[in-house]
């Protein structure tokens, strides 16, 4: 456990098997193939566009090249259970100082579900203060500097995602709760064509992220499962490459059928058992 202690936190748990295809247990490690992942994006505001997510020849490697709003380019698997490793580099073409990270729990079509309910991992380059235009309703605010994990639901507008927070413009139901920043990135920038390696182990009840092999966030609460995904908001030329995937610390178990029948048989004997000495 780390100095932010262990937090608690609101979701819907949902406990299904760990299928990953082509992963099984006695492989420690396989290479994600990026061909089978998908992309959405949230709506436009004036001169913000939707992101452009290319994938390399050898299906390794992303390139997200769009200044845009936020962007989501999620996993063909189920991030519960799962331990994945990669890098993530800005190329320095053009500066901008914006967010760049990872989604975790995102269901398909989030972008434009009221019910929506996923983790927001981004880092923020440079404090900044910005108004977004229509359709984003809210007041424009301040997104500070450093590496921060927000809890995300229903839909936010740009003012939302760029502040971390629930503002009036958009309904109760919609918005995002900043939950941790990062145990020595919090309020740290990220850098130019540097390789940052994240680590991410994910279960029902536990997060741990690291980055370059240091633990930034130790969460646990009731966490809802979906893909994991990168994630860019306003930053240009984000690469993320060389990602892999192999079962977590945080296995999902489920009951198997015959251990649920002898349970179920069991609590049946014993009713009769009782019932016989009333």
């Amino acid at each position: 456990m780390n100095s932010m202690g262990r937090l608690r936190l609101a979701g819907i748990c949902m406990l299904a098997p760990l299928t990953l295809a082509g992963v099984s247990s006695s492989v420690s490690a396989a290479a994600v193939d990026l061909s089978l992942w998908s992309a959405e994006s949230y709506p436009a505001v004036s001169g913000f566009g939707a992101g452009i997510w290319t994938v390399n020849a050898t299906n390794d490697s992303v390139t997200q090249s769009v200044n845009g709003q936020p962007t989501v380019f999620y996993s063909d698997f189920p991030a519960f259970g799962t331990a994945v490793e990669g890098t993530i580099r800005v190329a320095n073409s053009g500066g901008d100082d914006d967010y760049i990270g990872f989604v975790l729990g995102f269901q398909p079509y989030d972008s434009t579900n009221p019910a929506a309910d996923y983790l927001l991992v981004d880092w923020k380059r440079a404090p900044q203060s910005y108004n977004f235009g229509t359709p984003s309703a809210s007041p424009g605010g301040n997104a500070p500097a450093g590496l921060a994990v927000s809890r995300v639901f229903g839909i936010p507008d740009a003012d939302e995602f760029w502040q971390h927070t629930n503002l009036s413009g958009t309904p109760e139901t919609s918005g995002l709760q900043e939950l941790a920043r990062g145990a020595t990135l919090g309020s740290t920038r990220w850098e130019f064509n540097r390789d940052y390696v994240f680590t991410f182990d994910f279960g029902p009840h536990d997060l741990q992220i690291y980055v370059d092999d240091v633990l930034q966030f130790d969460l646990a609460g009731d966490f809802s499962n979906g893909r994991l995904g990168f994630y860019n908001f306003s930053q240009a030329q984000v690469i993320y490459s060389a990602f892999t995937v192999e079962e977590g610390s945080f296995t999902v178990v489920p009951i198997p059928a015959a251990a649920w029948l002898l349970g179920s048989g069991l609590m049946g004997l014993l009713t009769v058992a009782r019932r016989k000495t009333l």
